[in-house]
């Protein structure tokens, strides 16, 4: 008894140092509320910057549709032989394009609806990067605030390892009360290492996310329950109301549109305006002029059939996705709504109508057990109803968290 007494002694220390360990640990973590983490994610994501990038490569793309052609300028000898000498004519020429089909302006919208789109369509994806990132922060926050709890609670099991030891000391209580409540001790001390190895992986992987590739960072938050959602008034239309990625599909297919229509005007040829001067040898002497000319494509390989049907094909794409969002959308978000209104609700009600008992049952099972009016396995069930309890408060907060921000993904923003 005493060889068992003194191992279990041991083994309760050195989860003790292990816990204490950790603890010490956590002063080498930087801590990140949700607004600083969000800060730090928006300034340290390459996938923002790449999306920026995109946005500046479309948006250049309306200058390179803007531009003219450039004229040309040619220089033209001409020289005969007759009899009694040569005869030369020398041409300087500057050729000025000229477009008279209205295809440049088209093009150019096109461009700026494309551009348009990309923008939109980068809202949409810098909004999803922030949601994911926050859902990787509450899931840190979870670990963290399970971590806390898991030592509390173990610091409660070890006031009732006290109880059952001191009650074995003065003969009151069998030796199998003392060695079921260590090893029940014991039991929970793995599952605070296994807590707590979760919690380094997501401080790890909150770190990652931050481009901290060798540090650790640690989320600030008591996963408080979001406020109850807004009803969804209003038809469809209203619950897609500025949805990023509806309005870029919509704006992609307008500019196809504008690109079938620059198209359409291939028939149009393009035409070129030349004047230049020359000087021709007249006898002896040398005649200035002038030239004039006007020169003009022939439509008749390429009418712009090709850029049309392909335009056409490009905005029949995304009428499809557009159609495809609109179909989905709304029923999604309707279910994300419904499901964050339900998670508040039960998290509610475990926390009103559990929480609020649970010192008193401890208690009265602490009672109980000195008395001898109940056994320890009473005793470890209270206990466990207690931090069993616990923890699926701390859970529904966190699923309620994350059903919020499935709700504003299925928005596409944030109410």
């Amino acid at each position: 008894m005493y060889r068992y007494l003194l191992s279990m002694v041991v083994g309760v220390a050195i989860a003790t140092v292990g816990v204490g360990a950790a603890a010490a640990d956590d002063s080498s973590v930087s801590v990140l509320d949700e607004k600083q983490f969000v800060a730090a994610l928006e300034a340290a994501d390459p996938r923002l910057a790449r999306l920026a990038a995109e946005v500046y490569a479309a948006e250049a793309e309306v200058g390179v549709e803007g531009v003219r052609i450039n004229p040309s300028l040619s220089f033209d000898r001409e020289e005969l032989f007759p009899e009694n000498g040569t005869a030369a004519t020398n041409y300087a020429r500057v050729t000025w394009p000229l477009d008279v089909s209205g295809r440049r302006g088209r093009r150019m919208a096109a461009a700026r609806s494309a551009a348009a789109a990309v923008s939109a369509d980068s809202d949409m994806a810098r909004f999803e990067i922030l949601v994911d990132g926050l859902r990787i922060f509450n899931q840190a926050a979870y670990a963290r605030l399970r971590v806390e709890l898991s030592r509390t609670e173990r610091e409660a099991l070890v006031r009732a390892v006290d109880v059952v030891r001191r009650r074995t000391s003065a003969g009151a209580a069998s030796g199998y009360d003392l060695q079921r409540i260590e090893l029940e001790l014991a039991a929970y001390d793995d599952q605070i290492a296994t807590v707590e190895t979760e919690l380094l992986a997501a401080r790890s992987e909150l770190a990652a996310l931050l481009g901290q590739a060798n540090g650790l960072v640690d989320a600030e938050s008591s996963l408080e329950l979001p406020a109850p959602p807004a009803p969804l008034d209003g038809d469809s239309s209203t619950i897609l109301a500025n949805r990023s990625d509806l309005r870029a599909a919509q704006l992609r297919a307008q500019s196809a549109d504008q690109r079938a229509a620059a198209a359409s005007r291939g028939w149009v040829p393009d035409l070129g305006l030349a004047m230049g001067v020359m000087s021709s040898d007249v006898g002896d002497q040398t005649a200035i002029g002038y030239t004039l000319g006007l020169s003009i494509t022939l439509p008749i390989f390429d009418r712009g059939g090709a850029q049309a049907a392909r335009a056409r094909a490009t905005r029949r794409v995304a009428e499809a996705e557009a159609r495809v969002i609109e179909t989905r959308a709304p029923a999604i978000v309707r279910a994300r709504h419904a499901t964050l209104a339900r998670r508040i609700e039960q998290a509610r009600t475990l926390a009103e109508g559990q929480l609020s008992r649970l010192d008193t049952l401890l208690k009265t099972a602490e009672t109980g057990y000195r008395e001898g009016e109940s056994s320890v396995v009473e005793l470890l069930d209270a206990y466990q109803t207690a931090r069993e309890t616990r923890l699926r408060n701390l859970e529904l907060r966190r699923d309620a968290r994350l059903a919020e921000l499935d709700l504003w993904r299925a928005l596409g923003r944030r109410p």
